[in-house]
Parts: structure tokens; sequence; C-alpha cells
């Protein structure tokens, strides 16, 4: 009797993104894990990471649906911060977001409906959205990680968000610019003054620790 057995969510996503993935990837210098599912590489101080996050609601025949996560953290930034402050920062992270908040990233369009994630469990459609998946992370997704894998950049990065002055702070002393470190700290106070009830509140103490 022929094994008509459809393979699990995760067991389909994998070897569906090892297929399409492993060789431009492995040959960008990323080592490959399927537990958890990423792609990793180390740049200089940096360590960039793809992210697979799996739907938890997927289904076997039903949903294979999944996007990816992307982030940049750095051991050199622990060890600085370490030596300068005495203690471990809350997290080594310059950069984390997902696929739809890079600029340009697209998602495929399924029977003239857009997706936001990544949906291969109809055969026919797999290998257009396979090809858009893989034309996204080589040709957005990694100069993203490139161009953030910079600590000017990465403050940079935070301060258009109005996020994490303090480690803009912390990133512009890395890159060597004091005086973008201290803007950056008035512009969290700045914030912090017009925003009082603000989320993240560990923020506001970091920018005071870093004052006075």
């Amino acid at each position: 009797m022929e094994n008509t057995r459809q393979p699990a969510p995760r067991e389909l996503i994998t070897a569906s993104i090892t297929a399409t993935l492993l060789e431009p990837l492995t040959q960008s210098g990323f080592t490959f894990s399927k537990n958890p599912l990423t792609f990793k590489r180390n740049s200089g101080d940096f360590t960039q990471t793809i992210t697979f996050q799996l739907n938890r609601h997927n289904e076997t025949g039903i949903s294979a649906e999944f996007w990816t996560i992307w982030s940049i953290t750095s051991k050199a930034y622990s060890r600085w911060y370490r030596a300068k402050y005495g203690t471990k920062p809350l997290n080594d992270h310059l950069f984390t977001e997902p696929d739809w908040n890079i600029e340009n990233w697209e998602f495929p369009l399924i029977n003239n409906q857009q997706e936001y994630h990544f949906q291969i469990i109809e055969e026919t459609q797999r290998p257009e959205v396979l090809t858009m998946l893989k034309n996204n992370i080589l040709n957005i997704g990694i100069p993203a990680l490139n161009h953030f894998s910079d600590w000017e950049n990465a403050a940079n990065n935070l301060l258009s968000k109005n996020s994490g002055h303090h480690k803009a702070s912390d990133f512009f002393q890395l890159a060597g610019n004091p005086e973008k470190s201290l803007q950056a700290l008035q512009k969290g106070l700045d914030y912090w003054k017009q925003h009082p009830n603000a989320s993240n509140s560990e923020d506001l103490d970091e920018i005071h620790k870093r004052l006075f």
C-alpha cells in the first residue's frame, strides 16, 4: 500500500527551508539549526540570526504557516558594559525585528488575497511562496542585517523609534561619538517627559544611570 502520510507542519516547513535556503545561506557564512529553526553567522563584533517562527495553530494538511524574526546581538557590547558598569546589560541586542517591519519586505498574493506570513500548505503554490521568501532573505533581509551590524546605524535605528535611548547612547560611545551619545540620553529624557506613562521604565532608569 502506498504511503500517503502527510508531513507535520514543522516537518514540511523545515524540509522546504532546507531545500530553498541551506545552500545560499551556507555560502554566505550562515550555519543552520533545526532546533530552534535558525540561520546564524558571526560578522565582526556581531552575531546575525534569522529565526523561523511557526504559527502555533498550524495543523497537518491544513496549515503550514511561518514568518521570520531578524536579530543582531553582540558579546562585545556585553563585555564593554560589564567593564564600564560592573554588571551585565539587560540584553545584548542591537536589532530585533519581525520581517514585516523590514523595509521593502514582500509577502505573497495567494488566491487574490494578500498574505502577511508565508503559507506553504498548498503544493502548487509552494514554489512561488518559497521563491519570494528566498528573494526577500537574500536581497532585503541580509542587507538589513549588514546595515545594522554597525554601532552608529543601530543607535540611529533605536532613536528613530524612540526606543532604547540608553542603548543608543552606549552604541554611540562604542562608535567613538560621545556627543551623539549625550544627545541620545537627552532625547530619552525629553521623550519620557512627554510620555510619562510609557512602558518599559527600565529605559528611564538606565538613562539616569548614565547622566547622574
